[in-house]
């Protein structure tokens, strides 16, 4: 019989006991069994029964012994999640180029390949099995086990279906895309928003791994949302929480693909950025370039950020105001760095929230690798791994 506490109501072993202990190692690596006890709050005897059962099954590895003074003291064995244990495919399709990648059980990239961007499910399941190939050479096939592939999306998505229910970005409705590209390669797929696949990766990953109750805002060609309750991802009632980009900021605005009018993605997204400086006939291709400009003082090229930021930064106070969370993380992934555009954003959030939020919720801007997206689709897939294993 597994541990019981005193009460004798929670039973240790369980799936959720397993599931601490896994993810503990996770986010602040190799740990004594005292110290991973002390973690998650399990008893000695269940942590032992616990960590010896996941070493069992591969996915924990005994580590480096220490000591505090050479020849004195007894070696401490440390464990670790064992990177090796099984490979994942993740897969960003909302962003251009399409790219994949292949990580580790520890969420490190050990390769990319880029896809030609396509639109029709299909096509993409085909050019995703074609991938597969660039990822994993013939003579590594044996040693590098391929045990799930993620997939990152924008739009509202049923994860446990593995259906994307809409994406205006798209341009798909109900579409199964995980069985899709699950029969196309023969590998077991799952489905998410790219925010929730961001969020999880710096969950488990990342800069949120200390963090119970935060969100993470990508900017990128469109703009996303994810929040962390608890410790948990908040899906909603349908999967649709974090929708900030179709939030109104300006009523009887762009006409945006949703239907709706003055949505975020029509002001702050660097797609909808690139539009206007270009319609402004501002030179450059990219989001740097026109906050060079901003530097040099063009006004179009200042109008253009200020509006984008100010909007940004109205939507993401009200996150705030709401959810009241410990941090927010901006991955920039379109590369605006520390210009007009991310000083604005800051300025309005700080402006626009109650005194008492300035002190408890850290504003975080950081630059992220186009691989950012990809790398948080493998994520998904191997949380999914990782969470049946600790079910069974």
């Amino acid at each position: 019989m597994h541990s019981v506490t005193k009460n004798n109501r929670k039973i240790y072993g369980t799936t959720s006991s397993r599931l601490a202990v896994i993810e503990a190692l996770l986010q602040s690596g190799p740990m004594s069994r005292s110290a991973l006890a002390e973690e998650t709050k399990l008893g000695r005897s269940a942590l032992t029964e616990i960590s010896d059962a996941l070493l069992q099954a591969g996915l924990l590895l005994e580590v480096a012994v220490v000591r505090n003074s050479p020849g004195k003291g007894r070696p401490s064995t440390l464990l670790s999640v064992n990177p090796e244990r099984g490979y994942f495919v993740g897969v960003d399709v909302g962003e251009n180029p399409m790219l994949m990648v292949l990580t580790n059980l520890a969420g490190d990239i050990v390769s990319q390949y880029q896809i030609p961007e396509k639109n029709d499910p299909q096509k993409i399941a085909d050019a995703i099995r074609r991938g597969i190939k660039h990822l994993v050479s013939p003579k590594e096939s044996s040693s590098k086990k391929i045990l799930g592939l993620g997939i990152a999306l924008s739009g509202v998505v049923a994860h446990d279906t593995g259906v994307c229910i809409h994406s205006s970005a798209l341009g798909w409705h109900d579409v199964p895309i995980a069985g899709i590209v699950t029969q196309a390669t023969g590998i077991p797929t799952y489905v998410d928003n790219d925010a929730n696949a961001a969020a999880i990766a710096e969950k488990l990953f990342g800069k949120a791994r200390e963090a119970r109750n935060f969100s993470v805002v990508t900017l990128g060609a469109r703009i996303g949302c994810a929040h962390y309750v608890r410790g948990r991802l908040y899906r909603g009632n349908d999967g649709g929480a974090g929708e900030i980009s179709h939030i109104t900021v300006a009523p009887g605005g762009d006409l945006c693909p949703c239907g709706k009018r003055g949505c975020l993605n029509m002001l702050a997204a660097s797609e909808e950025i690139l539009e206007k400086a270009k319609a402004a006939k501002l030179p450059g291709t990219s989001v740097r370039s026109i906050e060079v400009l901003a530097t040099k003082g063009n006004p179009h090229a200042i109008a253009i950020l200020r509006a984008a930021g100010e909007a940004l930064g109205f939507a993401v106070a009200s996150v705030i105001q709401v959810n009241n969370p410990e941090l927010v993380l901006f991955e920039d992934i379109a590369g605006f760095d520390s210009g007009l555009f991310t000083v604005t954003a800051r300025q309005t959030i700080e402006n626009n929230i109650l005194p008492r939020f300035l002190s408890s919720t850290r504003l975080f801007f950081h630059h992220v690798e186009p691989t950012f997206l990809a790398r948080g689709a493998a994520s998904v897939a191997a949380h999914k791994f990782l969470f049946e294993q600790a079910t069974r």
